[in-house]
């Protein structure tokens, strides 16, 4: 299996970019270079830009003023898809969430065009220990749901919702849906949503696997809706805040782990490790806690104290856990 190939390299996407921005409208040699400095290495400019311009790559053409040049291609640049990514697009075609975003029509096209295709892996080849057992189940109306949804974000339309509360009371309102997360701590959706009342919107955070049913009220809102306003307002007024160590690849872990949360982070000059502050939905506290447990000893929780005395009281349960096998 081939992997690698030169047509995949930095030099080839910029040149595909410069055209792209080309075939649209004529470019100056400056905004060539903005293009080679942005996506490129420090001498891609200098060896790039005189190719197209003054060398033997006759893809571009000069306009009437001579000082602006459009692409001579007819057609979009595309790149084929390696082996390895076809692969993995097969991979992802082997877990069932993948199918709440496409239709059946377009899954069995997907299926048919890499029918000749061996996956990396299949996902009986992972045994999960750490994860919840009442994980969303992905059937017809889970679907179903998922996909009004989709469509309800994309059109701005509200949507009258059933669903039932964590209490179990089954409850019915209008909202107008606006993110979908995803929990992979608890393999659950989550609809972040608005509803109106009298003095304005205001946001509710929903199961997708609790809703019972959807109706379209065909109902579109004109009007902008700030998200991540409301989304800010959710968020605790005083962030955790752990130091991380520079062992172990710590630092990039974490940070991609975290990367949903809103965070700042720091360097401790004087021991070498991070400070991170993460500022979050208390709504979410649990999942957070078990989240910054799973890092072990390259995590230390400095802050606040109900936060703390909830990781040291996590602890020692584990800890007389263990001690009582």
């Amino acid at each position: 299996m081939e992997l690698f190939s030169e047509i995949y390299n930095c030099y080839y996407q910029v040149v595909a970019r410069i055209l792209e921005e080309a075939s649209q409208a004529p470019i100056s040699p400056a905004e060539m270079t903005r293009i080679a400095e942005k996506y490129g290495y420090d001498e891609s400019v200098l060896t790039i830009i005189p190719h197209l311009l003054y060398g033997d790559w006759a893809l571009l053409t000069p306009d009437d003023s001579g000082k602006n040049f459009a692409s001579r291609l007819s057609q979009p640049v595309r790149f084929p898809l390696t082996s390895l990514q076809k692969s993995w697009l097969k991979t992802l075609l082997e877990d069932e969430r993948i199918g709440l975003f496409f239709t059946d029509e377009q899954l069995e096209l997907l299926q048919r065009l890499l029918k000749d295709t061996a996956p990396l892996y299949v996902p009986s080849a992972f045994q999960y220990f750490d994860h919840y057992q009442d994980r969303d189940v992905i059937n017809s109306s889970f679907r179903r749901h998922f996909q009004l949804i989709l469509k309800a974000i994309e059109q701005h339309q509200t949507l009258k919702i059933s669903y039932y509360s964590v209490k179990g009371r089954l409850m019915e309102f209008t909202y107008l849906p606006c993110r979908i997360e995803y929990s992979a701590k608890d393999g659950k959706f989550r609809l972040c949503a608005l509803y109106r009342r009298r003095n304005g919107w205001r946001m509710d955070i929903l199961h997708i696997g609790r809703i019972l049913k959807i109706e379209e009220t065909g109902y579109y809102i004109e009007e902008p809706v700030d998200m991540d306003r409301f989304t800010e307002d959710a968020l605790c007024e005083e962030p955790i805040v752990m130091e991380i160590s520079d062992e172990r690849n710590a630092l990039e872990r974490t940070m991609r782990h975290f990367s949903c949360y809103q965070k700042k982070v720091e360097r401790v000059d004087e021991t070498g490790k991070y400070r991170c502050s993460i500022y979050y939905d208390k709504t979410r506290e649990t999942e957070l806690l078990i989240q910054v447990l799973a890092f072990g000893p390259v995590v230390r929780v400095l802050g606040p104290a109900s936060f703390l005395n909830q990781i040291k009281e996590r602890v020692s349960r584990q800890q007389k856990l263990i001690l009582s096998f």
